[in-house]
């Protein structure tokens, strides 16, 4: 017995040597690892997994931003200003960007995406965005969002302005870049010089054109040869025949239904003709640029100007402070002989934006989304208002006595429009767009169309477009 009992208090010795040892072992591998002791728990700590891992401080990214910024504008500087600042806050980020005029960021953004090889943000206008969509190659906002981790969205941003990207199954495609409104812009100038008021309706418009042309002016003057018809498109689109019925032509069943009265583009293009009849449009409008089309308009040879709220920019460039000083701006006119179109709608909304794309790693979508926060921000687009050049989509506070009025008035215009519709370059498929504005459009206007055949020729590329979808 005694043999027995000495030979298990040797074997409990053993084991508690080994336990001993392997503690030991355990502290030293640890403090030889950490190089410090274990800290101290956090009292906070509720014992659950973080929602989402931080990300690892250690590992380097490079981030790709493709935007139409080019070097020497004013949006450009404040770019890069907000590019070093990122990179400073995130050193483990690189940020590349890739700037390029807007036409031809639209042709590389489209070739890249084909190729799977996109950048991991980029401008984007809504109807290249809705194609990226559709073949799920952009990620969706609304669960962006919705994460409260990125809660500054919704304070900068109301919801008319957070949902305009929707997809036709809810989705949201692009992050608010810019805010988009129409603007018929008229010198103040010759309006009070002639005693005319700025037009309500149409026929108002109709009646301005043959009085400038009594007066050797015309009414309206456009670039022709950069094809600068998709915002009256969508402007005549949406007096004729309202925003649902548009809709449904643009981008929805009644796609194939551009020759159909229904539907509104006949109407909208007789309405054109109409304009080109009283000869609202200086003859050799089709090979206009835009910057003579500025120019025309600056020097008085044109009481009118109607697109986008960017162009007092372009304005103030060529005419200079005392130009832009009389420069206003009202809607579109109202089509009192079109019971279904809507007299209050604005052509703009947020057209543009920043999309992300999906196919790239987790880590690089999260830095990207952190990224576009950024150029979201009223950081980017509060210096750009204040200085004339573009509008902020979100609401913030700006300094109202540094832009010229008129972007005060396109900046009220754009926060209380009730109704949005897309210009049309933002609206159709791509294909169709083209159609309306190298095609249509410039018939009618030069005479080489007749309406009938113009409007058989946006038919053809809606029909072609709709193969693509089978």
């Amino acid at each position: 017995m005694a043999k027995k009992q000495l030979l298990k208090l040797l074997a409990v010795m053993l084991v508690l040597v080994l336990c001993v040892a392997s503690f030991a072992a355990c502290s030293q591998s640890s403090d030889d690892q950490e190089g410090k002791p274990e800290p101290a728990e956090d009292p906070k700590d509720d014992g659950k997994e973080p929602a989402e891992k931080p990300q690892d401080p250690g590992k380097k990214l490079t981030i790709r931003y493709m935007s139409p910024a080019t070097a020497g504008t004013p949006q450009a500087e404040i770019l890069e200003e907000l590019i070093k600042e990122f990179e400073d806050e995130n050193p483990n980020i690189t940020l590349v960007h890739d700037a390029l005029p807007s036409a031809e960021l639209r042709t590389k953004i489209t070739v890249e995406m084909a190729a799977d090889n996109p950048p991991h943000a980029s401008w984007c206008i809504l109807s290249y965005a809705r194609e990226f969509m559709r073949d799920d190659k952009i990620i969706d906002w609304k669960t962006v969002y919705d994460d409260p981790n990125h809660k500054e969205f919704k304070e900068w941003f109301d919801d008319k302005t957070l949902e305009f990207s929707a997809y036709k199954d809810g989705r949201l495609m692009m992050a608010p870049y810019e805010a988009s409104i129409d603007g018929l812009f008229y010198n103040t100038e010759i309006f009070e010089k002639y005693g005319w008021e700025p037009p309500k309706t149409f026929d108002d418009l109709i009646d301005i054109a043959k009085k400038c042309r009594e007066q050797g002016i015309y009414a309206i003057v456009t670039g022709g040869k950069d094809m600068r018809f998709a915002w009256m498109a969508s402007a005549l689109l949406v007096r004729a025949i309202g925003i649902e019925k548009a809709t449904e032509l643009a981008m929805g069943d009644a796609i194939t239904k551009w020759n159909d009265p229904e539907y509104g583009f006949p109407q909208a293009m007789e309405k054109f003709k109409e304009l080109v009849d009283a000869e609202a449009f200086p003859p050799g409008t089709v090979g206009l640029s835009a910057t003579e089309a500025d120019q025309m308009f600056a020097r008085g040879e044109a009481a009118m100007y109607y697109e986008g709220q960017w162009k007092p920019g372009n304005f103030l460039t060529a005419g200079g402070d005392d130009f832009i000083k009389k420069v206003r701006r009202v809607n579109f006119p109202a089509m009192t002989d079109m019971p279904e179109g809507d007299p209050d709608a604005c052509v703009g909304g947020t057209i543009v934006g920043t999309i992300v794309t999906s196919n790239k790693p987790e880590e690089e979508i999260q830095a990207a989304i952190e990224w576009v926060k950024v150029i979201s921000s009223p950081a980017y687009y509060i210096p750009s208002t204040e200085t004339g050049q573009n509008l902020y989509a979100g609401k913030a506070e700006y300094d109202r006595t540094k832009p010229p009025e008129v972007i005060n008035q396109l900046y009220d215009a754009f926060q209380s429009a009730p109704r949005f519709i897309p210009s049309m370059d933002a609206f159709a498929p791509p294909a169709v767009d083209l159609a309306i504005k190298k095609t249509a459009m410039p018939g009618i206007l030069s005479g080489e169309l007749t309406l009938e055949a113009a409007i058989a020729e946006v038919q053809k590329a809606a029909e072609e477009y709709a193969k693509t979808l089978e």
